[in-house]
């Protein structure tokens, strides 16, 4: 793992900014330009960049999961322990606001695999729900080191 590990780490940090930076730009940018140019271009925007980052959004989120996973058997597990340290309790809480993320993705893709209508709060906030919980773990992740 010892070996895996730069990798891993250097990966989960690209993806993680560009995850980051996504949701960013649509809460701050994007969200900005809605309703400044009529229903129909408005609708043709949110076609396009929703059609993009179907792709994309699910896909990096499952890499930066799977390299904190890798990463995190380096300072969780069953010899080192869970919640014996500071770095630990950091990291989980951590992990604890990554998973809300992630069961929210994939909350909104079972709406959009089945059809179903998604709800106001999900269609209207998550995305600044993401960005909050996001540099929490940013900041956590800052933070783990220091202590």
């Amino acid at each position: 793992m010892e070996v895996v590990y730069p990798f891993a780490h250097i990966i989960h940090l690209i993806l993680g900014i560009m995850f980051l930076g996504y949701v960013f730009t649509d809460v701050v940018i994007i969200s900005t330009l809605k309703n400044k140019f009529g229903a129909e271009i408005d609708k043709k925007i949110n076609q396009t960049l929703g059609g993009k980052s179907f792709k994309i959004f699910p896909l990096s989120l499952l890499v930066i999961v799977l390299t904190g996973i890798m990463m995190m058997s380096r300072y969780v597990n069953s010899d080192a322990g869970f919640f014996d340290t500071g770095l630990q309790q950091l990291f989980m809480i951590k992990v604890g606001l990554a998973s809300i993320i992630v069961l929210g993705v994939l909350f909104n893709l079972f709406t959009k695999f089945t059809g179903r209508k998604k709800p106001a709060f999900m269609q209207n906030n998550f995305h600044k729900l993401v960005l909050v919980l996001g540099l929490f773990i940013v900041i956590l992740a800052k933070w783990m080191f220091l202590i």
